[in-house]
């Protein structure tokens, strides 16, 4: 056993890192059922963070800089060196009031201990500053190789005890709001959000609700996100927002949808005029970043567990490699989530909705280069004790009719319903 005791930090931060066996996700989070959490899953990589070893806070307008301003500052030695995990609301001050109380505008930490996983090995990072390097961590230590041990079985969800679908009709009267403002030139698109909340028997079981949405959605990459003194973000969402590696650039336009039929989808000028609006504006920039941009001629069909998306990934190149966070600020939020044109289109949702907190709002990793992958934090929730807090979302164009952009919402809200045990 690895005697942590006696390492010697003298400045900065040291990464100790051991191998470890691959496991789910779920297994780590069902250990540490209190911890700070944060976690990302998916086909290529599975990062769980337990504990806060360094925390960075970002606050209204200025919350990109302050993080990537923090992140900047970390620096450390290892063979194996973490990442930062954590996410931003959707907008400043979307996420001071309950359920999303302890979000804030900006969150990202170092975590005190990083299970990484990539391909088909993994190792187990504990971060030590000077401070911290002579505290006994074996307790937890010993917690993560039960964990490692003893396997993880999925349990059923306490059962349901209500479901309250929110106000359908004054959702239907928002589209109708919307689209009269778009024939009126005030608008391209805005997209609209709902919120459905589940009240279970018990305690909603983060790990099983995470274990479930990898078997269901596995094609999706699902994050986990548990600041301290807050509920737990969870969401298995098919949108990446940005991946930087150096000056490398991928981004998903993932926007007009369908419940079956990929010819239909393909066919329809209402979904296509949808998805142009997010090509063009994710385009738009990244060529505002001095990128060089590369785009399908045409969108393919991504069938998912309930609906089909027209998708269109992008490419870029930089001319010289910038922060993650940096490029994430260029693009959040996109069409697919917000609306175009951008300002006028955020304020509307502002004035209309109850606030999204972290709802659609870029969640993910960065590394300490500032390479890293942003999601969009779709087909999502957050849980506080015996209650999840869902939402899901639908692009209002012209000719959109609110009776069909409703039953798109009961659609993407399967993704969760479902892995709660809830009966669509």
């Amino acid at each position: 056993m690895i005697d942590l005791r006696q390492i010697d930090v003298q400045h900065g931060w040291s990464f100790v890192a051991m191998p470890a066996p691959v496991v789910p996700a779920a297994a780590i989070v069902a250990a540490f059922r209190s911890a700070p959490l944060v976690a990302w899953s998916s086909r290529e990589l599975t990062l769980v963070g337990v504990g806060v070893a360094h925390e960075l806070r970002g606050h209204g307008d200025a919350r990109w800089q302050e993080i990537v301003g923090g992140a900047r500052l970390i620096g450390g030695d290892g063979a194996v060196r973490p990442r930062l995990l954590g996410g931003l609301a959707f907008v400043p001050g979307g996420a001071d009031r309950a359920p999303w109380t302890g979000f804030g505008d900006a969150w990202f930490a170092l975590p005190r201990w990083s299970y990484i996983r990539e391909g088909d090995k993994a190792h187990l990072v504990l971060a030590l500053d000077k401070a911290s390097a002579r505290h006994d961590w074996h307790g937890e230590l010993a917690a993560f190789r039960a964990a490692f041990a003893g396997g993880f079985v999925t349990r059923p969800q306490p059962p349901m005890t209500a479901l309250d679908r929110g106000d359908t009709e004054g959702f239907r009267r928002h589209v109708r709001a919307i689209t009269d403002a778009i024939a009126q030139g005030e608008y391209a698109k805005v997209v609209a959000a709902r919120s459905a909340v589940v009240s279970l028997g018990g305690e909603v079981r983060a790990a099983d609700l995470l274990a479930e949405l990898d078997a269901r959605h596995a094609e999706c990459v699902r994050v986990l996100v548990r600041p301290p003194g807050a509920g737990t973000l969870i969401a298995a969402t098919p949108e990446r927002l940005v991946r930087v590696d150096g000056t490398h650039v991928q981004c998903d336009a993932l926007a007009g949808s369908h419940p079956d039929g990929a010819s239909a989808l393909l066919a329809s000028g209402k979904d296509q005029r949808e998805h142009a609006l997010v090509v063009d504006a994710i385009a738009s920039a990244l060529r505002g970043l001095g990128a060089e941009v590369r785009i399908p001629d045409a969108p393919v069909v991504r069938a998912l567990r309930h609906v089909l998306h027209l998708h269109t990934p992008i490419t870029a190149t930089l001319a010289a490699p910038r922060h993650v966070l940096e490029v994430a600020a260029a693009l959040h939020p996109t069409p697919a989530v917000g609306g175009t044109p951008t300002r006028v289109a955020t304020r509307w949702i502002a004035e209309h909705e109850v606030p999204r907190g972290w709802y659609a709002a870029p969640v993910g990793w960065c590394d300490l280069d500032g390479n890293g992958e942003l999601a969009v934090a779709i087909r999502s929730g957050v849980l506080t004790g015996e209650r999840a807090h869902l939402w899901a979302g639908a692009g209002i164009v012209a000719g959109s009719d609110p009776d069909r952009e409703l039953a798109e919402t009961e659609l993407k809200l399967r993704a969760m319903l479902g892995a709660l045990g809830v009966a669509a």
